[in-house]
């Protein structure tokens, strides 16, 4: 049964969520978890154009704000906690290079930081010290919207859906529309040609579609070998009183 192989390999625990959302069915909970999978692949492409573009324009502006490819080296000030703090994350990512035997230049140090790191930027601690570079990134956002709270919120809520998605959590009971649109709007905001592109590629609405259209279709009644008790003679699709010739058999 694929219920059962699905609970003993990928944990009662994790399968619960998907149980309990449909009424403890099976058959049900295991095609909750197939439309799942389908909406956090969807996702994985919106959440790589992001994050790709966010760290490359950020690099970009703090290079200009630094005068010096290598910014984050400013970073390295016991006197600011809140910079040191960021310049900790940046000397563990040349441990990383380094124990890779890759070179730590300003490119590779740049794609080995963490989404999380990109994001904290635009922390309270550090906005205020950051904010210049930093919301010259998003040059084609309106001047009502490029404040540093408001992109801190949408970042935020973007990472915390890509964290779920990267780490196979539930997304089903998310606002996913709503966190997608404020994605791409930040996609918009970083470049709108590069927005433009990956529309057309982007495939979160149709497969959430097909969730919700899953969803709220009314539930079919089993059939007699969906049923437990169903007798055996119930689940041939021709039973034997009714064979097509005397050669037909039915074989165990």
């Amino acid at each position: 049964m694929v219920w059962n192989t699905l609970e003993a390999k990928l944990s009662t625990p994790r399968m619960s969520r998907y149980l309990q959302k449909n009424q403890n069915k099976h058959d049900r909970a295991a095609e909750a978890y197939v439309h799942n999978m389908k909406i956090a692949e969807s996702l994985v492409s919106i959440f790589h154009v992001l994050e790709v573009s966010l760290r490359n324009g950020i690099q970009k502006e703090m290079a200009i704000e630094y005068n010096r490819l290598d910014w984050y080296e400013e970073w390295n000030d016991p006197a600011d906690a809140d910079l040191q703090k960021l310049y900790n994350k940046i000397a563990d990512a040349k441990r990383a290079l380094g124990a890779r035997r890759v070179k730590a230049s300003p490119d590779n140090i740049v794609a080995e930081l963490s989404f999380g790191f990109w994001t904290s930027l635009f922390n309270r601690a550090t906005t205020n010290k950051l904010s210049k570079p930093l919301m010259r990134v998003f040059y084609s956002c309106p001047k009502s919207m490029r404040q540093p709270d408001k992109m801190r919120t949408r970042l935020n809520k973007g990472r915390d859906l890509r964290n779920r998605c990267f780490h196979h959590e539930p997304l089903l009971w998310q606002p996913l529309m709503d966190i997608h649109r404020d994605i791409l709007e930040v996609v918009k905001w970083i470049d709108p040609s590069l927005h433009a592109w990956v529309q057309g590629h982007d495939r979160v609405a149709s497969t959430v579609h097909e969730w919700m259209t899953w969803r709220d279709a009314p539930v079919p009644s089993p059939t007699p070998c969906q049923l437990q008790s169903a007798p055996a003679s119930t689940c041939f699709a021709h039973p034997p009183n009714e064979l097509s010739s005397p050669t037909d058999t039915l074989i165990d």
